[in-house]
């Protein structure tokens, strides 16, 4: 997401010369409406079967969410944290994380 959280006020994304993480077109497209449809960035995806272009797709930017999501991930002991704590939950959500991540944050302040 760091492209998206550097993106500048009333520019958009539509699309990638490379795509991330080796991984294909279609599973970038399918991720990215995932990330709006959880309220963690503003704009639209739709995928399609088409293995070469993935479906189209238009990123606005970070909601409010994403920016807090990312700043708590932010800190590679925060996040290292996290994941041993979830690893130990065998299974979890999107918000739950997201709980974890604000908590270990706050640990790491000494305000817990």
């Amino acid at each position: 997401m760091d492209l998206t959280e550097e993106l500048p006020a009333g520019r958009s994304i539509t699309g990638f010369n490379k795509w991330p993480l080796g991984n294909t077109p279609i599973v970038v497209v399918e991720h990215i409406r995932l990330m709006v449809d959880a309220g963690l960035i503003e704009g639209e995806a739709h995928p399609v079967g088409d293995m070469q272009n993935g479906g189209v797709f238009i990123i606005e930017g970070l909601t409010w969410k994403g920016h807090d999501f990312l700043d708590a991930a932010r800190s590679d002991t925060v996040w290292n944290a996290t994941k041993g704590r979830m690893a130990k939950a065998g299974s979890w959500t999107f918000g739950l994380v997201l709980e974890v991540l604000k908590e270990e944050a706050k640990r790491q302040l000494g305000l817990t």
